[in-house]
């Protein structure tokens, strides 16, 4: 492998090392994204969850109203039932008494279901604060890996940046330009080894996508010092010397 191809080589092992150090802490903060939304949504529905409570309870503490209120009238009523002077009366006030007992029953029953269910729903809304807290801590935790993360990196990005640039400097401006649009495209990965893919025979592989080489390419590789690229993928070519 020529100067060049030395220099290219020499550029892309740091850059590989930049891209992974950028890998993880996108990783990290990809995650730590995540799990704000899991917060989010949990939040929302712990939200959702107290405000059925709250209807719940408004309907319970409306129908304790209406059942006492009954149940004041039905007193009321067995009162009048000793003032009445006729059968008649008494037979139509003890009607309407039975009535309102019947009402008033009806309305226990679905008090004591609506109790059930408030219950039931201070119960899930109990559970959804403990999804809520847990979510929070480990959105927390993730945050604090994050940092983590960005302050044992930040010393070792700039190091390699200067190291990068310095790299960089040393190749042409042409050739600079290719390397970091080959970059761009492939994360990093912007030279591929030259495969020969039969022991016999002059058949050569670009080991970047598989797709097979022009003998007088991989040729040119081993004669001269030049930037010669993968016509399918656009990666720089190199060949070990054997």
């Amino acid at each position: 492998m020529g100067a060049k191809l030395d220099a290219l080589r020499h550029l892309q092992d740091i850059e590989l090392q930049i891209v992974d150090i950028r890998r993880q802490l996108a990783a990290k903060q990809n995650g730590a994204q995540r799990q704000a939304q899991r917060l989010k949504e949990a939040e929302q529905a712990l939200a959702a969850a107290r405000e059925d409570l709250r209807h719940a309870q408004v309907e319970l503490d409306a129908l304790d109203v209406e059942i006492k209120s009954r149940n004041a009238h039905v007193a009321r009523l067995r009162d009048n039932l000793n003032a009445v002077r006729t059968n008649k009366e008494y037979a139509a006030v003890l009607s309407q008494l039975n009535n309102e007992k019947a009402e008033a029953t009806r309305l226990e029953a679905r008090l004591f279901q609506l109790y059930e269910a408030v219950e039931a729903k201070k119960k899930a809304v109990a559970e959804q604060q403990s999804a809520v807290e847990a979510e929070a801590a480990r959105l927390q935790n993730l945050r604090g890996q994050l940092d983590q993360a960005q302050n044992s990196f930040r010393q070792r990005i700039e190091l390699l940046e200067q190291q990068r640039a310095a790299a960089a400097a040393r190749l042409e401006p042409k050739d600079r330009e290719l390397f970091d649009r080959v970059s761009e495209r492939y994360d990093g990965e912007v030279m591929a080894r030259v495969v020969r893919t039969h022991p016999r025979r002059d058949e050569f592989i670009c080991d970047g996508c598989n797709v097979a080489l022009a003998v007088e390419r991989a040729n040119a590789l081993l004669t001269r010092d030049d930037i010669i690229t993968c016509d399918n993928c656009g990666r720089v070519l190199f060949m070990e010397r054997t």
